[in-house]
């Protein structure tokens, strides 16, 4: 008797990501646009005083005053869009790059978890040590399967019998095995 198959990122997850990279980047767009906004009033403010009045005496505040939103905006955006933003886009992309992608089944056997994040591609994973059939050299049979770092797996002993399906050695779903006699490593 075997289990159903477990999803390890649901359908919602993966939307609720979606969803985080669109809110984050029209937020940012809003500042943005804030940002041009506040721009154009002070540019606008400092011809119309030099223009109608000929008073150039606002000129040096209208400037500190559009330097100082330029650099509080950069410095804004260059954070945002190297961290938080980068982030989430890059996860997006794995999901996205999961549900399109080759994948591979293989069964194996659970051995330990290594709990030492690792980050491949912009995300962060921890990994699932497991038995397996050797992919290309027949004398290594540990394979280091990479699990999203926000996953919690189920409590699995050593030895336990699991059929796995991976997308570029990232853990997609898996399946329990009660029998250990099931699967042949």
């Amino acid at each position: 008797m075997t289990q159903e198959w477990v999803s390890v990122i649901s359908d919602g997850e993966k939307s609720a990501a979606r969803r985080e990279k669109r809110v984050l980047f029209l937020t940012w767009l809003g500042i943005f646009a804030a940002y041009l906004i506040l721009v154009g009033v002070l540019i606008g403010v400092s011809v119309y005083r030099v223009n109608v009045f000929r008073d150039r005496s606002l000129k040096g505040l209208t400037t500190a005053a559009a330097i100082i939103a330029s650099v509080i905006t950069a410095v804004y955006s260059m954070f945002f869009f190297s961290i938080k933003y980068r982030l989430t886009r890059k996860y997006v992309k794995m999901l996205r790059d999961m549900e399109t992608g080759l994948k591979d089944a293989s069964y194996v056997k659970f051995l330990e978890f290594d709990r030492a994040e690792v980050m491949k591609d912009g995300v962060f994973f921890y990994t699932m040590v497991v038995d397996a059939r050797p992919l290309k050299r027949e004398d290594i049979t540990r394979r280091s399967v990479l699990v999203e770092h926000t996953v919690t797996m189920p409590e699995l002993v050593p030895g336990q019998a699991l059929r796995i399906i991976t997308h570029a050695n990232i853990l997609t779903e898996y399946k329990l095995i009660p029998n250990k006699e099931d699967v042949a490593v």
